[in-house]
């Protein structure tokens, strides 16, 4: 098990520098990441001065600075943010079908590199996790919480031990740190060779036929029970996750064309928290229809739903993060 990610939810833009400075100083080889999440970016504040306010000599610390609502004027402005430095990322909460087309302009205007770093979150509000972009300090008080890589640890049955352990790290570090432990998003994601995607071909056959449904169905279930079980305060999606460019048996599949979109999007029916780092053909029309479909998916589920798409333009993109991003087929 690795400690995926250590996010601090700032909620003041002044504790940026201090929260910064608190966690350059932990060195657990444990940690795979440290990231900083600030709040729904405030009405009267442009958006190159929030860039401003990151410290220049952090390149190992990630931040989740631009969390918009939809219909903010600002939203067209992300491009070019983004483009300022890699360490900022960037998302949309989307709760109505009014602006869809919009933000399809948004999508499809982005590079490769961009759009890795930017997301919609169909939902009611804000969500609080440590996975980026969808990442938000939508809290009362400075917190922190984690997230976690423990693919081949689910495989064993040991997820119980996993999250046990993962809750007394979190506590240990509440001491350390001075800030209060929210909780752990205790979502199952894959990162390439650890692969979720194995997980379910092992369990039902190969990606995709329609005996997968029931089996993600169940891997969500076995992540409440043990939750509930082991007492953890579950954050943001604690779902499977199934974001094709970080897990190498979906990046094949979807490159040979047995995994489509509309798989994914069934899939994703069945509370997988979302459609996430797939490469789609850069098409208006197209990118508005798949938006109005996961509107009215997250409206049946209620729950969170991240939306990470690659534009692409009839073959796989190259990332510098991810390597080949293969573009799904549209069936």
């Amino acid at each position: 098990m690795l400690i995926r990610s250590l996010t601090v939810f700032v909620t003041n833009y002044s504790k940026i520098q201090d929260n910064v400075e608190k966690i350059e100083k932990l060195n657990e080889d444990y940690i795979w990441s440290k990231r900083i999440s600030l709040p729904p970016t405030q009405k009267d504040i442009s958006l190159s001065k929030l860039v401003e306010l990151l410290p220049t000599n952090s390149k190992d610390i990630i931040f989740s600075l631009i969390n918009l609502q939809e219909n903010d004027k600002r939203i067209n402005e992300i491009k070019d943010i983004l483009k300022t430095d890699d360490r900022i990322y960037a998302h949309i909460l989307v709760k109505s079908n009014e602006n869809l087309k919009e933000l399809s302009k948004i999508l499809t205007s982005l590079e490769p590199e961009e759009a890795t770093r930017f997301a919609l979150l169909f939902n009611d509000d804000f969500l609080v996790t440590p996975y980026f972009p969808t990442s938000t300090a939508n809290t009362a008080y400075d917190s922190f919480g984690l997230s976690l890589l423990y693919v081949n640890e689910f495989k064993n049955e040991k997820i119980d031990v996993v999250l046990s352990k993962a809750d007394a790290i979190g506590k240990q570090l509440e001491r350390k740190l001075g800030i209060k432990f929210l909780g752990i998003d205790a979502s199952l994601s894959p990162w390439m060779n650890e692969s979720v995607g194995e997980l379910i071909e092992n369990k039902s056959g190969k990606i995709f036929n329609i005996s997968n449904l029931w089996y993600i169905a169940e891997i969500n279930r076995n992540i409440f029970e043990s939750v509930w079980k082991n007492r953890i305060n579950p954050i943001g999606f604690s779902e499977v996750m199934l974001p094709v460019a970080e897990d190498n048996i979906l990046r094949e599949r979807a490159k040979e064309g047995s995994l489509t979109l509309k798989d994914l999007l069934l899939m994703s029916y069945v509370c997988v928290a979302g459609l996430d780092m797939v490469g789609i053909y850069s098409d208006l029309t197209l990118y508005e229809n798949i938006l109005k479909s996961i509107y009215y998916i997250q409206y049946t589920k209620r729950k969170p739903y991240g939306v990470r798409i690659i534009p692409s333009n009839g073959e796989a993109v190259l990332t510098k993060k991810f390597g080949e991003i293969p573009e799904v087929k549209i069936v």
